[in-house]
């Protein structure tokens, strides 16, 4: 972690600065950056200079669901009297977000005047943008195309799209595969992934070999050990920014980290109303959807058919908004 990051850190503006009309999940989204940072992709870079292994490389306008919302309030953070600076790159795959356009200008490459964006839903691009553009009121895309730009997807009319893109078809299957989506939901679930509670550093690491088996990605991913732990630092984060490679880092106590009072009931219903039942996956959305109800804000909550599943699961993550998934059975018992 740099001396910035550290300072910023150890302010934590976010707490004491007047901003009661930002959503809690914005806050929790832009917390979350400073310390994975610190814990995760800084302890994996060093930890990879030192045995001489090369760093993966970083990709420019990484504005997916983290970038975003961090540009976004650092406009809020400087008007409020707290200086930000939001960085647009960090290290990671292809798979950070979506964008949407209905009708296509060359200023949505750099996330500027963009009809819809958000995080993967399903892994579908059209289906996702169709999705997240019917939450902002607008129809679906005609005739689009899906494209890849500098790691992040775009869906546009293919009569609009620029000359130089290679299209990539939508019919051969998913743009990103689902069982990916699932990994990096998982890791980021407060309700009993990787954010729920502290693991140490071993168990940190069975876990996540676990959650890569559970997806059937043992093959073409690996999990990668970075630091030692520390009394500051007890417990294990877990992060798949770079694709194959799941680290897992000293960090502290997650509940410490990511926990928002506005949140907490969210991630206690979800918990007890789903996770501690045996529910089928169309009533794991209907108790996800009444416990997202209050919140002002929340990314569309995904359902994915599981027959394999004898009950229904649940990852809650935050990451410039609210983003809830559940996996399960049409029937149960």
């Amino acid at each position: 972690m740099t001396d910035e990051m550290k300072q910023l850190k150890a302010a934590d503006p976010m707490r004491r600065v007047d901003l009661d009309a930002v959503d809690p999940a914005a806050f929790a989204a832009l917390r979350e950056e400073i310390t994975m940072t610190g814990t995760q992709l800084d302890a994996a870079a060093a930890e990879r200079e030192a045995f001489g292994a090369p760093l993966p490389g970083a990709r420019r306008k990484r504005l997916g669901r983290r970038g975003a919302i961090a540009v976004t309030l650092a406009g809020v953070l400087a008007g409020g009297g707290v200086a930000y600076a939001a960085v647009q790159a960090y290290l990671g795959g292809g798979t950070e977000g979506l964008t949407c356009m209905t009708t296509w200008n060359d200023r949505a490459l750099e996330g500027l005047d963009t009809d819809a964006s958000g995080p993967w839903l399903t892994g579908d691009a059209v289906a996702d943008c169709t999705t997240m553009l019917a939450e902002a009121g607008l129809p679906p895309i005609a005739d689009p195309v899906v494209f890849e730009h500098d790691g992040h997807m775009f869906v546009t009319p293919t009569d609009q799209a620029p000359d130089w893109i290679e299209p990539i078809d939508s019919g051969s299957g998913p743009a990103v595969d689902a069982r990916v989506i699932e990994l990096r939901m998982s890791l980021g679930d407060q309700v009993d992934g990787g954010n729920s509670s502290c693991r140490t550093l071993d168990e940190g690491v069975a876990w996540a070999q676990s959650e890569l088996d559970r997806l059937g990605l043992e093959e073409d991913w690996a999990v990668e050990t970075v630091g030692t732990a520390s009394p500051e630092r007890p417990c294990s984060g877990m992060s798949a920014e770079e694709a194959g490679t799941l680290v897992v880092a000293p960090s502290e106590d997650p509940e410490l980290l990511y926990s928002v009072p506005e949140l907490e009931p969210v991630v206690d219903m979800l918990r007890s109303d789903i996770a501690e039942q045996c529910l089928t996956a169309e009533q794991a959305r209907d108790v996800a959807d009444e416990a997202l109800a209050p919140l002002e804000h929340h990314w569309p909550t995904t359902t994915v058919v599981d027959e394999s599943a004898e009950c229904a699961r649940v990852d809650f993550e935050v990451g410039g908004s609210v983003q809830v998934a559940v996996y399960g059975p049409t029937t149960v018992g």
